[in-house]
């Protein structure tokens, strides 16, 4: 996990995230940054900004494997604990 400072605004965007992410069917297995922000009517760059400070598996042109991004973000929730 990242000991980077997550910022409050961060902070409440992440659950949208999460929400988001839990609600795709399990067939899809990577999502995009840039398919959240269009999803949820935000700015890519700041999803992308979000993402990287509770997750560093994203990889350009393929996206973020679901299952462990859903896993940073909740591990960044302390649900993990």
């Amino acid at each position: 996990m990242n000991t980077k400072e997550i910022k409050r605004a961060t902070i409440g965007r992440l659950p949208q995230y999460l929400r988001y992410i839990s609600s795709l069917p399990q067939e899809i297995t990577t999502v995009s940054a840039t398919g959240i922000a269009k999803a949820l009517d935000l700015g890519e760059v700041q999803v992308r900004k979000d993402l990287a400070l509770v997750s560093d598996g994203g990889r350009p042109k393929v996206g973020y494997n679901r299952k462990a991004l859903i896993d940073d973000i909740e591990q960044s929730f302390g649900y993990d604990y």
